[in-house]
C-alpha cells in the first residue's frame, strides 16, 4: 500500500492541540460509528498511528480553524468595504453573515474529513478488484506447475499487480518474521477492504490448513468471481442502455432541436432576443458540463472487477 496523504495530519501542532478535544472525538464517535473501521481499511491507522477518537477530535479542530479563518476574513471585509448585508443595525450585520459561511466552510471541511477514509477505502477496492483474477490465475498456475505456494506469493509480489502486490509483500514479510503463512492470510484478509480478495484469501487459509489441495479451492474461487465478472458486465450493459438514451436526449437532441427552435423564433418581431450571441454561448457552456457528467457518471457504475 503506498503512502496515504492526509491534509494536515502529519502536523505535529495540531495532533497535539487535538488531544485537548478527545472528548469531542469521543461524542462524535457515537455518531460515526465506522470510522474506526475505514481508518483501519483505508491504512490510515497504519500509517498515522491514530484513533478514530483522535481523527475525529482533528477533523474537528481543522474545521474550527478553518470557521475561524472565514468568519475573520469576511468580517474584516465587510468592515473594508463598507457592505451593508441588509440584516440588522450596527456590527450585527457584518457578524452574522461572517459566521453563517463560516458555519459552511466548517460543516464542509469536516464532512470532507470524515468521508476521507471512506473514499481511500473505495479506491483500494477498485485497485484490488482489477488485478485480482489475474493475480489468482498466475498463483493457481504456479501451484499446478509444483511451485510452492509461499513462492507464488513472491511471484505476486514483486509482479506488477498494484495494491495486490503491496498486500502480499505484507504477507511475505510477516512470513519471513515468522509467522505462519495461514495467520499471515487470515490478517490480511480481516483488515482488507476488498470481499473478493477476502474470500480468496479465506479459501486459501483453510486449505494451508486443512491440508486439502490448495489448487483445487483456488480455482473454485477463480470460477467463482468469472462468474461474478459476467454478471457485473451484464449490469453494467443494462445500466448503460438507458444512459445512452438521456446522453443522446440532453446533450444532442435538445441542444440542436433547441437553437433550431430560438433561430427560427429570432426572426419573428418582438423575439429578436432569442438570437442573442450570449444565450448560445451558455447553451454550448451547458452542453459541455453535461457531457463531463455523463463520463462521470458512466466511469463510477463501471464494475469494480474490470478494474
Amino acid at each position: 500500500m503506498g503512502k496515504i496523504r492526509v491534509p494536515y495530519l502529519d502536523s505535529k501542532i495540531l495532533r497535539r492541540i487535538s488531544r485537548y478535544f478527545i472528548g469531542i472525538g469521543f461524542l462524535l464517535s457515537k455518531f460515526f460509528t465506522k470510522m474506526d473501521f475505514n481508518l483501519k481499511q483505508s491504512g490510515i491507522h497504519e500509517q498515522y498511528n491514530i484513533t478514530a477518537r483522535e481523527y475525529l477530535s482533528f477533523s474537528f479542530i481543522v474545521s474550527t480553524l478553518v470557521f475561524i479563518l472565514f468568519s475573520s476574513f469576511i468580517f474584516i471585509v465587510s468592515g473594508l468595504l463598507n457592505i451593508n448585508w441588509g440584516i440588522s443595525n450596527g456590527i450585527a450585520d457584518r457578524l452574522i453573515p461572517s459566521f453563517g459561511i463560516g458555519a459552511i466552510a466548517f460543516m464542509m471541511i469536516f464532512f470532507q474529513y470524515t468521508y476521507y477514509p471512506k473514499m481511500i477505502v473505495n479506491r483500494r477496492i477498485r485497485a484490488i478488484d482489477k488485478n485480482l483474477l489475474f493475480a489468482l490465475r498466475t498463483i493457481l498456475i504456479n501451484i499446478r506447475s509444483g511451485m510452492p505456494i509461499f513462492d507464488s506469493m513472491v511471484s505476486i509480489a514483486r509482479g506488477n499487480y498494484g495494491e495486490i502486490s503491496e498486500e502480499f509483500k505484507n504477507i511475505i514479510e510477516k512470513v519471513k518474521a515468522g509467522k505462519p503463512i495461514s495467520e499471515a492470510l487470515e490478517e490480511l484478509a480481516i483488515r482488507n477492504p476488498s470481499n473478493y480478495l477476502r474470500r480468496a484469501l479465506w479459501q486459501l487459509s483453510n486449505a494451508i490448513k486443512s491440508g486439502s489441495d490448495v489448487g483445487e479451492n483456488l480455482e473454485t474461487v477463480i470460477k467463482a468471481l468469472s462468474k461474478e465478472q459476467l454478471i457485473q458486465i451484464r449490469q453494467y450493459q443494462s445500466t448503460l442502455n438507458p444512459l445512452s438514451m438521456m446522453y443522446m436526449m440532453v446533450a444532442v437532441i435538445m441542444p440542436s432541436l433547441g437553437i433550431t427552435i430560438m433561430i427560427v423564433l429570432s426572426s419573428f418581431p418582438g423575439m429578436s432576443s432569442l438570437g442573442d450571441e450570449k444565450l448560445f454561448w451558455v447553451i454550448l457552456l451547458a452542453t459541455c458540463i453535461m457531457q463531463v457528467m455523463f463520463m462521470f457518471i458512466i466511469r463510477a457504475k463501471r464494475p469494480s472487477l474490470m478494474g
